[in-house]
């Protein structure tokens, strides 16, 4: 990472801290008059009390503060509880504020830059045409199962963020009106319930994602790609025509892997809404660009294609010509927009109603571009070229990324439904013999291999499915009737959870051949089918799948069909939490360097699908650093990576931010593609490399199993965190679990997992087992080679760094006093393991970087963190304090005390910046 001067960070941090003080400053004086001075004195002596336990921790001080905290009324506790949380909302829109031109903005990190170092290496003009040519970043927003905070907080968020930057340009009376209106916001958000009062289904879901693709569209994700695009054409690389390497996805109703509310009718609703969103912003942007293109047939030329164009066009909407003919008779630029607002207009008005449109519409976002491209290409050619590189272009560049539905939409389904779909529809035309489910895996692929590559259909209209096996077809037709509307881009793709043999993929592809998405006859490949890999026992045997599968002929003409590229993805959470972090990461890494081989073998393009999540513990973490950090040759230009969580607030709820995060992305996929096109280091020493990896891996693994396999381990998991009163949050439509009583860490889903730990300040996910590994691996004489991987190898300085941030965020002290109030003493030496576990970690991650302290790199951060503690504790001390006495009461709490409950979990997750 590159080093900022130090007296510009500074300066920076300075500015941060008085903002942060200035806003704390009116937050205190709103609450007094919100809720008068009793309740500001009491709030101050609570923090106080937490200050001066975590300074000095004197059990009779505790007893006092917890004596105070039982004696609250109700009241009193839920006034506390939304004090210090809307603390942390106002802290983390200052730092989002001022992290505007931070580190992750460094001149190295900046695309321009990044290619200056790859012409320095060697790289020709012809070579940065090519890549850019194939270039594509494809963030993939999730269903934000864990984002906490409701949409009213995060507008008002926003418009905070937004004063902030006034406020830093004007003074006097402008700054004393900045002030009044941030008094403004934050007395409103005092009045506003930060718990939703009903779950959000899919639909909620879809708007709260569509607000975040919304605020990309018109101008940051276009102004991400012309960056790339200057930064290109610097080095003879220009494009022949504009072009975004971003394609916005979404899993927002797509998504039903074990959420029984996502269903086909759902999915249908929701691409209806994304169609609508989408073609009202085309819509309005057309509308814009017509009152710039004024320029008049009777002063300057115009292409013969536009000519003809707009003949087309005038045949094909008469009522367009007349309504704007006569007008625009002389403006040709104008009048071509009409027609294009036109059809868009006919596409809105029946996007929710899958109705057949009035008129001609668009049936693909590629459709539209070439409209587009006939008015760029005809001002390029007639002295037009600035305006064609301005707002049309920008245009040009959003159609690319947002498509006619704003995001591309990915299906995912768990292998078990879609196998048991495939083996009634087969059952019912092969009644002889063995039912298919009773088959091996190779006989069941063999069958599928044989329907994949006949002509016969499996789905007889004589025949009534089950209704879970039509529901499954009908999701594939929906597949198809999408494309046939919204063009094949608007959803392509179908991911396949738990993916364990070749045949839950192929299963897919008769599904697909049932609803005329794939005819290997006919030369029609409509739909990718993506394995993915979740588990560390499936990552290990990821290679040898997809070898068997792609060595198919069928499959593998329906691989060359699609351009000889393939999808495949690899999750980072439930790896995680099968194996403990370092087992994941490192198994993750294996798979794709054998998933590489595998497909260079085949003679395919392989494009990996990373599922992170938003914490360590999850695969979260920088993504600059995780992108760099994978092994060669398996970015090369094509990247696609979940943005899910607090991640898609941080991400891209500060416009400048989602500027720059977009072009960090864009830079790292660049520079791992054409500066990491083989291993850095010789055989030898990769050799030594993975050998290292090879036994810390098994330490970690074995540590970390004799962890969660422990007697007891699930009550003090459930006993020591707010995990059970998660369910009880309206943060997501997906359950979170797998159904029944949680038995084992199996039957938890990996976002819960994680919150629970966190919101206890244990957050075991994000680096148990490291220490362990460590300590033996210099034992076993590898001090040396330790310290060389760290020097050296990115994959290993990732770990670690990705380790550093919740081994602080761990707050031990805090977790004894949830251990020593909620968990029965037997239980006791479990914590006592994760105490000495957490020790281990800290002392060896310092030995092996060299430094005196944690994020010692980091100081900002450090200081951030650091910053917030004595506000997180009061929160903590209040979850202990309602979490006792809810759970020592008989039968369900009163509707008050589990309110206030559920605001703590959501005032640690906002104080955390984390939930899962």
């Amino acid at each position: 990472m590159a080093r900022r001067d130090p007296n510009a960070a500074a300066k920076d941090d300075a500015a941060l801290r008085t903002d942060i003080r200035e806003l704390g400053e009116i937050l205190g004086a709103v609450i007094r008059d919100q809720w008068g001075e009793d309740f500001f004195e009491l709030e101050e002596s609570v923090r106080l009390a937490t200050r001066t336990l975590r300074a000095r921790p004197v059990e009779a001080e505790r007893k006092e503060l917890f004596a105070k905290l039982d004696g609250a009324s109700m009241q009193e506790v839920l006034r506390l509880v939304r004090a210090f949380t809307s603390y942390f909302h106002i802290a983390n829109t200052a730092e989002q504020h001022h992290r505007v031109g931070d580190s992750f903005l460094a001149a190295e990190n900046r695309i321009e830059n990044v290619l200056e170092r790859a012409v320095e290496a060697g790289v020709s003009s012809r070579e940065l045409a090519a890549f850019a040519a194939r270039l594509r970043v494809s963030p993939v927003f999730t269903a934000h199962p864990t984002e906490a905070a409701r949409r009213s907080i995060l507008d008002k968020l926003q418009a905070m963020d937004t004063q902030l930057g006034r406020d830093a340009k004007d003074g006097g009376r402008s700054r004393r009106l900045g002030r009044e209106r941030m008094v403004e916001l934050i007395e409103a958000m005092l009045q506003t319930d930060e718990l939703r009062q009903e779950r959000p289904g899919p639909l909620d879901e879809a708007r709260n994602v569509i607000y975040y693709l919304e605020r990309l569209f018109g101008g940051i994700a276009a102004a991400a790609a012309d960056r790339l695009d200057d930064a290109f054409a610097e080095h003879g690389a220009s494009p022949s025509e504009p072009r975004s390497p971003l394609r916005l996805r979404t899993w927002v109703g797509g998504d039903r892997d074990g959420n029984p509310y996502v269903t086909a009718a759902v999915t249908r609703e929701v691409l209806g809404l994304q169609a609508e969103r989408a073609l009202r912003k085309l819509r309005d942007e057309v509308r814009a660009l017509a009152t710039e293109l004024s320029q008049s047939s009777l002063i300057v030329e115009v292409s013969a294609e536009l000519r003809q164009s707009l003949a087309r066009h005038k045949e094909a909407l008469p009522g367009a010509w007349e309504s704007y003919g006569r007008i625009n008779r002389d403006e040709p630029y104008r009048l071509h927009c009409a027609y294009i607002y036109e059809s868009l207009v006919n596409g809105l008005a029946v996007a929710r109603s899958w109705a057949p449109p009035p008129g001609p519409t668009y049936s693909s976002a590629g459709e539209l571009r070439r409209d587009l491209l006939v008015m760029h290409r005809s001002l390029m050619a007639h002295r037009g070229r600035n305006v064609a590189r301005g707002r049309l272009e920008r245009l040009i560049r959003d159609v690319e990324t947002f498509g006619l539905t704003l995001a591309a939409m990915d299906i995912r389904q768990d292998s078990s439904v879609t196998n048991a779909a495939v083996a009634e529809l087969i059952d019912r035309v092969d009644s002889e013999g063995a039912g298919f489910g009773a088959r091996s895996p190779r006989e069941r692929a063999e069958i599928l291999a044989t329907e994949l590559a006949g002509r016969r259909p499996l789905s007889l209209p004589s025949t009534e499915p089950s209704s879970h096996t039509r529901e499954v077809l009908d999701l594939a037709r929906l597949v198809r009737e999408t494309q046939d509307r919204y063009g094949e881009e608007a959803l392509d793709t179908w991911i396949i959870s738990m993916t364990r043999d070749r045949s839950d993929l192929m299963a897919v592809l008769v599904l697909a051949k049932e609803a005329g998405l794939v005819d290997p006859h006919a030369g029609v490949a409509r739909l990718r089918v993506v394995p993915l890999f979740e588990t560390v026992a499936d990552l290990r045997c990821a290679a040898e799948v997809m070898d068997r599968y792609w060595a198919d002929p069928t499959v593998r003409r329906i691989v060359e069909l699609q351009g000889d590229t393939a999808e495949v993805m690899v999750g980072y959470s439930d790896s995680s939490k099968d194996g403990g972090i370092a087992t994941s990461q490192w198994e993750l890494y294996r798979a794709q360097v054998a998933l590489r081989d595998c497909a260079t073998r085949h003679g395919i393009s392989l494009m990996l699908f990373h599922g992170r999540g938003g914490s360590a513990g999850r695969g979260g973490g920088p993504a600059r650093d995780a992108i760099l950090a994978q092994p060669s040759l398996t970015v090369d230009g094509r990247i696609k990576l979940t943005e899910q969580g607090e991640v898609i607030s941080d991400h891209y709820g500060n416009a400048g931010i989602a500027e720059a995060h977009l072009e960090l992305m864009l830079a790292a996929v660049t520079e791992a593609s054409l500066l990491h096109t083989e291993p850095r280091h010789d055989a030898a020493v990769r050799k030594r490399w993975w050998e290292a990896m090879d036994r810390l891996s098994a330490i970690a693994y074995q540590h970390y199993r004799s962890l969660v396999e422990r007697e007891g381990f699930v009550e003090y998991f459930l006993t020591s965190t707010p995990v059970e009163e998660l369910a009880q949050m309206n943060i997501g439509s997906r359950p979170a679990r797998r159904g029944g009583e949680i038995t084992g860490i199996d039957s938890l889903r990996a976002i819960p997992w994680v919150f629970g730990w966190t919101q206890s300040r244990q957050i075991v996910p994000g680096w148990y087992g490291v220490g362990a590994a460590l300590e033996r691996g210099r034992e076993e004489g590898l001090g040396e080679v330790l310290k060389e991987m760290h020097q050296e190898w990115s994959f290993f300085q990732t770990l670690l760094s990705s380790v550093e941030m919740p081994l602080v965020k761990t707050d031990l002290e805090i977790t004894r006093r949830y251990v020593e109030e909620l968990v029965r003493p037997e239980l006791h030496s479990i914590f006592a393991d994760i105490e000495a576990e957490h020790e281990s970690s800290v002392r060896n991650v310092l030995w092996v970087t060299g430094q005196t302290e944690l994020l010692e790199r980091q100081p900002t951060l450090q200081r951030t963190l650091r910053v917030r503690a004595p506000y997180l504790d009061p929160l903590s001390y209040l979850q202990i304090a309602l979490l006792k006495r809810q759970r020592s009461l008989a039968g369900e709490p009163d509707r008050s005390l589990r309110r206030a409950l559920l605001l703590t979990i959501n005032g640690l997750a906002a104080g955390l910046k984390n939930t899962g």
